[in-house]
Formats: C-alpha cells, sequence, structure tokens
C-alpha cells in the first residue's frame, strides 16, 4: 500500500489519538441505562466547574429524578433569597433538570479565599463553593478541596468524554477532507501525465513521417 502524504498522516494520527481517548474515557464512565439513572447523567457542567458541582451537590448526584427511585430529586420552587456580593451563582455554569433548580439557586461560585468571610452571610440553605472543590455551608459546616470527592472526577470524565467526542468528530472531518485534497490532487497529475504522453506521442509520429517523406524527396 503506496504510504499517504504527511497531511493525512498527521491527520490520522491526531484522529486515532482522540478515539483511543474516547474509548478510554467510555471505559471510566459508568452505564447510565439502568432502571433509575442518577441526575448526573443528564448534567452538562462547563469545563472547570466540575469540583464546584461536585462539592455543592457530593453524592446527591447519584439520586434519580424517576418518581420510583429510592433516592430521587423531587423538585422545588427555587427560593428568592440573593446570594452575597461576590458570589456567582453555580447554576450559570450549570445546565441541570428542573428538578435541580432550587439546590442550584441556594449555591455560589467564590474565589477560595473569600469562601470563610462570606460564610458569615449566608442564609439557610445556602452555600458556597470554590472552582477548587472547597465547599462552605450556611450551617457552618466546611469541607475542603483536599476532602475526596469521587463525583468529581466523574464529572470531569463526563465532560471531557462530551469534548472529545466533539473533537474526534472535526478531525475525522479534517481526515476525510485531507484524503479527497490528496486524490483530486493525484488524479489531476495523472490527467496531465496522459496528455503529456499523448502529445510527446503525436509528435514523435509527425518527426517520424515528415523524415521519411524528406528521405524519399532526395531520392527522388
Amino acid at each position: 500500500m503506496k504510504r499517504l502524504g504527511h497531511p493525512i498522516a498527521a491527520a490520522e494520527a491526531s484522529a486515532r489519538e482522540l478515539e483511543a481517548e474516547v474509548r478510554a474515557l467510555d471505559k471510566l464512565t459508568p452505564a447510565d441505562n439502568g432502571k433509575f439513572p442518577p441526575v448526573l447523567a443528564a448534567i452538562d457542567v462547563k469545563a472547570g466547574y466540575e469540583r464546584a458541582l461536585a462539592a455543592a451537590l457530593g453524592d446527591d448526584l447519584d439520586a434519580s429524578t424517576q418518581a420510583e427511585a429510592p433516592a430521587r430529586w423531587g423538585g422545588a420552587d427555587a427560593p428568592k433569597a440573593a446570594l452575597p456580593a461576590g458570589a456567582t451563582a453555580l447554576g450559570d455554569s450549570v445546565k441541570a433538570p428542573p428538578a435541580l433548580a432550587a439546590r442550584l439557586a441556594l449555591v455560589g461560585v467564590v474565589a477560595a479565599k473569600d469562601g470563610a468571610k462570606l460564610q458569615k452571610l449566608l442564609s439557610p440553605g445556602m452555600r458556597l463553593v470554590s472552582r477548587e472543590g472547597d465547599l462552605w455551608r450556611w450551617d457552618g459546616f466546611v469541607r475542603t478541596a483536599a476532602a475526596p470527592q469521587p463525583a468529581a472526577a466523574r464529572l470531569e470524565h463526563k465532560t471531557r468524554l462530551t469534548a472529545a467526542r466533539a473533537e474526534l468528530d472535526a478531525a475525522d472531518k479534517r481526515l476525510a477532507n485531507a484524503k479527497k485534497t490528496w486524490e483530486d490532487a493525484r488524479a489531476e497529475r495523472q490527467t496531465l501525465e496522459t496528455r503529456g504522453a499523448r502529445c510527446a506521442g503525436g509528435g514523435a509520429e509527425a518527426f517520424v513521417e515528415g523524415g521519411g517523406r524528406g528521405a524519399r524527396g532526395r531520392a527522388l
């Protein structure tokens, strides 16, 4: 088999690398097609906010929105209370089922250095989180980013899997375009070579015929 040119080889290497990453992430991501799929399966979080969401919800990410599930999100009206100044709503960086609206409305994202002082301003039910995974709750509970957070890894895998699949689609398209460009160039080159051979052949025949007539003329 003829070796492909460098642009195609580079595009193919990129696509295959992403393909391997997607397969690996698929294995790390648990199946969500059970009887009571966890709400985590229906959540999309902005890259960089996975640890913040994991800190805010923790094991509650494993609860389902199915009414028959033993652990479930039933939904509640979002409270009107405002987060402290300096905190941004976590919900702005998360796409989640409506059943989580009340919880997300009470979670603010802050810089890690500001959590302790802003914790004193929280209303009942509120909590603050940092992007690193720290948690400050209205009732005085604190959990630092150093505490184990299995849900954070699951969210990061899920976010990266979504991005990797999109990157793989784009890489496959680049590879297909590179191959088409190469095939088109090869076909055009072959066409030009064929035309050149025909022209060269026609010129030789004319020369031979002309030379033959000259020889006959001199003989006469």
